[in-house]
């Protein structure tokens, strides 16, 4: 009969090679991915021709387009995708709730709020204005969230809206 402690370090063990080669798929979507944004556009290149540009520019029509237009958004996207990530795990951990999203708690609409306020009170018009206020309008939406939450005990718990036998 194996003992349990063998049974659970195998478990664990092959849950870590899932894990493991989950997170090397991963890596490979990715770098695949990039490759697509670098290749695609209005003007789609070869692969060849994005590998050429990358590695030695010669101020060509490819390497400007790769250089100027596809490297940044590429860029861009990642950061984009991981301030994403971030953020959500930022609002799983503070509610402790890993159910917890922007769009539920209610910081997409304190940030749509707050740029509509800022267009209509303030006649805010460009781009750059708008982030400030989406982000201001998150933040205090996200604020008022926490409070609401904790009410009063100075922090969040998920279980805060059960009945007192389940506390």
């Amino acid at each position: 009969m194996i003992s349990t402690a063998t049974t659970e370090r195998t478990e664990q063990g092959g849950r870590a090679g899932r894990r493991a080669v989950g997170l090397l798929l991963l890596a490979v979507a990715l770098v695949l991915v990039c490759a697509a944004s670098l290749a695609l556009g209005a003007n789609p290149l070869p692969l060849e021709q994005v590998r050429h540009a990358l590695l030695r520019p010669d101020g060509g029509e490819a390497s400007l387009i790769v250089w100027s237009l596809r490297v940044p958004r590429t860029v861009v996207g990642l950061l984009v995708g991981a301030a994403f990530g971030v953020a959500g795990a930022l609002i799983q951990a503070l509610t402790r709730n890993p159910l917890a999203d922007p769009g539920i708690l209610g910081v997409n609409a304190g940030a749509g709020f707050a740029v509509t306020l800022g267009v209509g009170a303030f006649g805010l018009g460009g781009a750059s204005g708008y982030v400030w206020f989406a982000f201001l309008g998150a933040a205090v939406a996200t604020v008022l969230v926490y409070l609401i939450g904790s009410a009063g005990r100075g922090r969040v718990s998920p279980s805060r809206s059960c009945s007192p036998a389940w506390r």
